[in-house]
């Protein structure tokens, strides 16, 4: 079972209205979004987090059952749900978080289930203390981690030691994902010499994205580059939470979650599997706001059909 650790949050889509900007609620939260997106791709999916005993944490805990995620893990509180109201107007969607009750700061994960085999962390957290630390303490723990660097701006307060954390996590993890965007705000000025370097220094499977530009994976025996997917553009938020869905999904199905196995990856099967994330993103960037989608509604292209259980057809 893949199990996500992370925020959930409400995000306030903008919406114009007769003229006015009014702000529609939407459940999100990258780790929430990646949970919930692999078990609708027909993936074994659990979510370790605190949800608050408010009705928006309800309404969390019900979607995530409602899926099928494993929510043994999951702490209810008295603490309020965090918001984001979401920014659209610059080339990357970006999110402003009020979190009166300091649950992404100050929030202690529950231990890891028994039955976990893979951990995944990454975004807005890890840039807050103390849960940060919290964090990469417990993912020292796991079996294998999974990260998606997913840098949130607003949340960095010392821009040098959040790097650090990340890269530290990253050279002892099976994946590490990151976008062009991400390691611009990190500073990065080669993204694609940056993730080759991961791999040098230890990674098992690095993969960058590019929006329209594709995206790209690297490990040990190879590497490879895959188009953009995207054909009919609405918004981009949530499109990296749902690449990793895919990601993790197929990487799941093939059996692959091991350092070995994802370190082995050649050329072949790092196209195939950048090509299934690739159409999972596709197709969120057609609906309004973090909508995760179900294997169903997929298709790679081609001749080529995603079944129910995340394999391809």
């Amino acid at each position: 079972m893949i199990v996500t650790c992370g925020e959930a949050l409400v995000d306030l889509m903008p919406e114009t209205v007769g003229g006015e900007t009014l702000y529609r609620p939407v459940l999100g939260g990258s780790l929430y979004n990646v949970a919930l997106g692999i078990a609708r791709l027909g993936g074994r999916a659990g979510y370790l987090w605190e949800l608050s005993n408010d009705s928006l944490g309800t309404d969390f805990l019900q979607a995530l059952r409602k899926d099928g995620v494993c929510v043994t893990a999951i702490r209810r509180t008295d603490r309020a749900t965090p918001v984001a109201v979401v920014d659209l107007s610059g080339a990357e969607p970006r999110y402003n978080i009020a979190d009166p009750d300091r649950v992404m700061n100050e929030m202690v994960p529950p231990a890891i289930p028994a039955e976990a085999t893979c951990l995944v962390i990454g975004s807005a957290v890890l840039a807050r203390e103390p849960v940060a630390t919290e964090i990469e303490a417990l993912a020292g723990q796991a079996p294998l981690v999974a990260m998606d660097y997913n840098v949130r701006p607003p949340s960095i307060h010392d821009l040098a030691a959040y790097k650090a954390r990340l890269v530290r996590l990253s050279e002892k993890a099976g994946i590490a994902k990151a976008s062009v965007a991400d390691l611009e705000i990190l500073g990065e000025e080669d993204p694609t010499a940056f993730m080759r370097a991961l791999v040098a220094s230890g990674t098992g499977l690095a993969v960058l994205t590019a929006g329209k530009d594709g995206a790209s994976a690297f490990t040990a025996a190879g590497e490879a580059h895959v188009a953009s997917r995207v054909d009919a553009m609405v918004d981009a938020v949530g499109a990296g939470d749902a690449f990793m869905c895919g990601l993790l999904t197929m990487l799941q199905t093939w059996g692959s979650l091991s350092y070995d196995a994802l370190r082995s990856l050649g050329e072949d099967r790092l196209r195939a599997l950048l090509d299934y994330a690739q159409s999972v993103a596709a197709v969120t960037c057609r609906s309004k706001g973090a909508v995760m989608p179900r294997a169903a509604e997929l298709w790679t292209g081609d001749d080529v059909a995603i079944a129910a259980d995340g394999a391809v057809a």
